[in-house]
């Protein structure tokens, strides 16, 4: 008998350790798609792999997570597919990101661009999204209203919009970039019909075809192309070229590997000259400043968006500043401490205080410094929200010393 037992017991053993096994090369496998050449990435392959893998082990966050994900790829994969996007797919993905969320409500699994709870975000804003462009704006707002029962678009992100719009003035344009702002957005827009009269335009989706054709077709955007231009419009060779819109002037830098302008880019400028200055531009913060035609020098930051100026800029007084950054600290409250985009944007926020703070310490304005680092402190809690830059939290101390002296 106890021989018996002691040979099912290895059984028991050697299976679980078999199936754990198997479970790793399953995810291991279905990841590996992730990170090949664009190209070369099958999504069917990471799916079929995935799938065993959450059989396997359905309380593993990371293995939906990534699931998740190979059901967007194979949905979306990229800012060209969302007009063909299928609501079985993304409800799919959906579930996925849900059941993460339920297994690990902060998830600490290996992320690829956006954590479970943007994931949700961006996926149902894409499928409205894909609804608007065909025309069906009831199924665009069913998708933006579900996308927000199952998660998405929270309170944070919508506050945070709420506030970049805002600060646009009437009837301008505000340049997008990032699922958090351009989606957030788009659901403002067309669902709580929020500053409708802000022209918001994504800029990575000026690189697709279907998008500038929407917004010209919509009066979004007008531009200095011909319909058959912005459709067929490539990317092109460049060198550092001086542009000129009306008494403005400024150089643009090749923006994709020191050689080239992007389709978008060009796009983005035949925008520009179309405008002439007429609406003001706006661009929301954080910009990867590759696709800011190289505008970084005639920008005024506004905190949550940068305002482009043709003039020579006044600098922003400090009561004023003070004041604008005590109503943005304010969103702080709505922060979910499990999202880390969200973590990630108070972060960015503490960023730009310390960057005022600490040039009014080096002018000697202890004062200013002192009052902006007892309003980050109260407003920011570095237990919850901790630095992502261990050298920023250091450089703060150093501050902080050099106040008491």
């Amino acid at each position: 008998m106890k021989t018996f037992i002691t040979c099912l017991l290895t059984v028991f053993t050697f299976s679980a350790i078999s199936q754990n096994h198997d479970f790793e090369n399953l995810l291991k496998n279905g990841k590996s798609e992730f990170y090949k050449e664009f190209d070369k990435q099958d999504y069917a392959a990471a799916v079929a792999n995935l799938e065993k893998a959450v059989l396997l082990e359905p309380d593993s966050a990371e293995a939906h997570y990534f699931l998740g994900y190979a059901y967007s790829r194979l949905n979306s994969k990229d800012g060209k597919g969302i007009v063909n996007m299928n609501r079985a797919l993304t409800l799919k993905c959906s579930n996925e990101f849900e059941t993460v969320n339920r297994l690990q409500p902060h998830y600490t699994g290996e992320t690829l661009a956006l954590d479970p709870w943007s994931k949700i975000t961006a996926e149902w804003g894409s499928l409205a999204m894909c609804y608007i462009n065909n025309n069906k704006a009831d199924s665009a707002l069913w998708a933006f209203s579900e996308g927000k029962k199952r998660g998405g678009f929270s309170t944070f992100f919508l506050s945070v919009n709420k506030a970049v719009l805002d600060r646009c003035s009437k009837n301008s344009i505000l340049i997008s970039s990032g699922d958090n702002f351009t989606i957030p957005l788009w659901y403002l827009q067309f669902v709580e019909n929020y500053r409708t009269d802000v022209a918001v335009i994504d800029i990575s989706l000026l690189n697709t075809d279907w998008y500038p054709r929407l917004l010209a077709d919509k009066g979004i955007a007008t531009f200095d192309l011909s319909a058959a231009v912005l459709d067929t419009i490539d990317y092109c060779q460049w060198e550092d070229s001086k542009v000129t819109i009306g008494k403005f002037a400024w150089k643009i830098a090749p923006s994709y590997y020191e050689h080239y302008l992007l389709r978008g880019d060009r796009i983005f400028l035949s925008l520009l000259r179309k405008n002439n200055f007429q609406r003001d531009v706006f661009f929301t913060t954080a910009f990867n400043e590759d696709a800011r035609l190289s505008l970084k020098e005639h920008l005024q930051s506004k905190i949550l968006v940068d305002k482009l100026i043709t003039k020579k800029q006044k600098p922003v007084k400090y009561a004023q500043y003070k004041a604008d950054i005590s109503k943005v600290l304010e969103l702080g409250a709505k922060t979910n401490l499990n999202c880390d985009q969200e973590i990630n944007f108070m972060d960015l926020i503490r960023y730009n205080i310390i960057a005022h703070a600490s040039e009014y310490l080096i002018n000697k304005k202890n004062k200013q410094a002192q009052e902006l680092i007892d309003l980050m402190d109260a407003s920011i809690d570095e237990r919850k929200i901790p630095y992502q830059d261990i050298e920023v939290g250091e450089y703060v101390e150093q501050m902080r010393a050099k106040l008491k002296k």
